[in-house]
Parts: C-alpha cells; sequence; structure tokens
C-alpha cells in the first residue's frame, strides 16, 4: 500500500515524464526538420588574351572562380574539357588553336572545390612559334557539377606576336590581359601569370606595381578605376624573379566581390626596374566584370 508521500512522488515523476515527452510527441506530430540547402554559387570564368610568344612551353595559369566560396559541407568538384579540337555541327571546331602545335593538350580533368574554397586553378601549357599567323583560340567547357553553370565556355585567345617584332636580345616581356566576373561577396587570390616570349637562358627580375591609384599625368582620375580595400587588396611593389629555363612566373592579387551595379573596374599594374629582361609594353590590365 502507497504511502501519502511516497504516491506524491510516483505523481511528480509521472508528470515530469509526461513533460519531457511533448517535444518528442511534437516532433512525430511534424516530422522531422531539416535545414535548407545552400544556395549553390555561380562559376566565374575569365577570358584571357596572352601573347604566345616565340618559343619553348609556358605554363600558364587560369582561375575559376566561384561567386561565393563552396557552401556545402563537402567537397564539389566540376569537369574541365578542351573543347578546341571538338568538330562544329556546321564544319570546323570549336577552338581555333591546334593541340600538340599551339598548346599542350589536356582532354578532361576536374577541378575541386572544398568547403569555403571560392577558386580553384589548372595549368595550360603554351608552346611559342615564329610564325605569322592569325590569333588562336583555347576553347574550354565546364560540366557535372552541383554549382551553377551560367556560361560553360572560357576562351584563352593566343595573341600572334610575330608580325612586329620588338628587337631584343633578352627574352621579352608578354603580358596578359582578362577579364574576371566579379564574385558576390568574399575575397580569393586570383593568380596572374606573366610570360616571357622564350625560355630565359640566366636568371631575371622585374618589378610589378599597382599602378590603379596612380593619378593620372593631366589629373582627373587615376590609371586604374578599382577600389583598392573595396574591389581588390591592393599589393604596392612585388619582385617577379624568373628562373633559368622558365617562360612564366605568378603575380597573386586578391579580388573581392559584392553585388551593387555598378561598371566594370579596372586593375592597372605597370613593370619597371626589369634585369635581363626587355620591356615593350609594361601595362597589365585586369578588368573585374560587373555581373549584378
Amino acid at each position: 500500500m502507497n504511502t501519502p508521500r511516497k504516491t506524491h512522488r510516483l505523481q511528480a515523476a509521472a508528470l515530469a515524464a509526461a513533460l519531457a515527452a511533448v517535444p518528442a510527441l511534437a516532433a512525430l506530430a511534424t516530422g522531422p526538420s531539416y535545414a535548407a540547402d545552400p544556395a549553390p554559387p555561380t562559376l566565374l570564368l575569365p577570358n584571357i588574351v596572352v601573347s604566345e610568344g616565340d618559343a619553348g612551353r609556358a605554363g600558364f595559369v587560369v582561375n575559376v572562380g566561384l561567386s561565393a566560396p563552396n557552401p556545402f559541407d563537402h567537397p564539389v568538384s566540376v569537369e574541365v574539357v578542351d573543347y578546341s579540337a571538338v568538330p562544329l555541327p556546321g564544319g570546323g571546331t570549336y577552338g581555333t588553336a591546334t593541340p600538340g602545335q599551339d598548346y599542350v593538350g589536356f582532354g578532361t580533368l576536374r577541378l575541386t572545390y572544398q568547403p569555403g574554397q571560392q577558386v580553384a586553378r589548372f595549368t595550360v601549357k603554351l608552346k611559342g612559334d615564329t610564325l605569322p599567323e592569325a590569333d588562336e583560340e583555347i576553347d574550354v567547357r565546364f560540366d557535372d557539377t552541383e554549382f551553377t553553370v551560367g556560361d560553360n565556355d572560357l576562351d584563352l585567345v593566343l595573341a600572334d606576336d610575330d608580325t612586329s617584332p620588338v628587337p631584343h636580345s633578352q627574352p621579352l616581356l608578354l603580358l596578359p590581359n582578362q577579364v574576371m566576373p566579379e564574385p558576390d561577396q568574399g575575397c580569393f587570390g586570383y593568380q596572374v601569370s606573366v610570360l616571357l616570349d622564350r625560355l630565359p637562358t640566366r636568371a631575371g627580375t622585374i618589378d610589378a606595381v599597382d599602378f590603379t591609384t596612380v593619378p593620372l599625368p593631366g589629373g582627373g582620375g587615376t590609371y586604374g578605376t578599382a577600389t583598392p580595400g573595396a574591389d581588390y587588396v591592393t599589393f604596392g611593389s612585388r619582385t617577379l624573379r624568373f628562373a633559368k629555363s622558365s617562360r612564366s612566373v605568378p603575380l597573386p592579387v586578391q579580388l573581392c566581390g559584392d553585388t551593387a551595379a555598378e561598371g566594370d573596374e579596372e586593375i592597372d599594374v605597370r613593370f619597371d626596374n626589369a634585369s635581363r629582361i626587355t620591356v615593350g609594353d609594361n601595362d597589365l590590365d585586369l578588368v573585374l566584370g560587373n555581373d549584378d
């Protein structure tokens, strides 16, 4: 027989158990709750123009950014396909550059983005020659990914530089101009490849200077239109070192994104203080294409 005190304890325990079961019962009634899947970012594909050079291979780094860092909790990859030699339906091929002659064909590869990563890179080995010819295009396509693919066509144009040769006994500086769609958020490392027209027989150096905010001589503006701290991270001056028998060196630039509707913005880079390198064109333009 239960005493009154024992009965009260049993009733209190039963009440506590009933209260604890309420959330569980509610969950059973409404079903499990799931966090919404994050929106997949969009691939950002640059269009690039680079002088082909006279001789030797040069590793040219292509950056493939995302509009925002990978939001998923797992790595995501994208298929990259060399489409240059793929036949067009009506004749011809998607690209005009010839694998094995103008560059080293790479078939198919995959770029992988870890959680939080915003840019991945692959390298195309360019081959120089002294044959006067039309500009040639390497065509690259993207597919098979969880990310959003808007424009899946990346053009790497090899500009002919053999019609008006610059007299020079040392390797000639070749500067790529490129348009990169700006990201929507975050800053990521963008790698610009600076080339020589041929393999150097001795090591050389040259200074790359951020000229974006330098005032124009006549006043009324600056050499570039991008804003340090908002559109990119300024880098002042950097010395690039070309090792013996190396045609390319990287120049890293931190790009930053926003969703403001605005015009295209230009980062202007100049080159000076060269040692064992001939400077013809010393102006490199990195354009942030507005995509908002």
